[in-house]
């Protein structure tokens, strides 16, 4: 790839975070990674009911100690309730709140309609592309990363 292929696509990306920089001010306490921790368990709770620590960690691509670092701050936040398996001790799953649902409509839900609102004079195949670029770019650039 070209240089100057890299610097647009760079530069496409740093105005792309302007977007998510528009998000409505997140309550005290949370962080936007709280907030897309949150989105990954609706997610996984709509698609498999039970929610695994380890299966956010797989979403997201992130280590486990991690992962449990943020689902510990949002159970403090009263944002997400966290159930220690009676069969094996090392297993948690968690589940939002009221609260937590609260957060996911108004931080997620409603603010991806507004986003999509704004991005409607946009093609379905464009951003399909673009997302697909983006999550192929950090694929490889992770997997580069691991080898070095």
């Amino acid at each position: 790839m070209k240089v100057e292929s890299v610097t647009k696509l760079l530069g496409a990306c740093y105005e792309a975070k302007r977007i998510a920089e528009l998000m409505p001010e997140l309550p005290k306490g949370m962080k936007p990674s709280h907030i897309h921790v949150v989105d990954i368990i609706y997610q996984l709770q709509e698609a498999n009911g039970v929610v695994r620590i380890s299966d956010i960690g797989a979403a997201l691509h992130v280590t486990n100690p991690s992962i449990t670092r943020l689902v510990n701050d949002l159970v403090k936040l009263g944002v997400v309730g966290k159930t220690q398996s009676a069969e094996d001790k090392r297993v948690f799953t968690v589940s939002l709140t009221g609260l937590g649902q609260t957060y996911y409509k108004r931080y997620l839900d409603d603010y991806h309609h507004e986003v999509a609102v704004q991005l409607s004079g946009i093609s379905e195949t464009d951003i399909a592309i673009t997302a697909q670029v983006i999550h192929k770019g950090l694929s490889d650039h992770d997997q580069i990363v691991r080898r070095n």
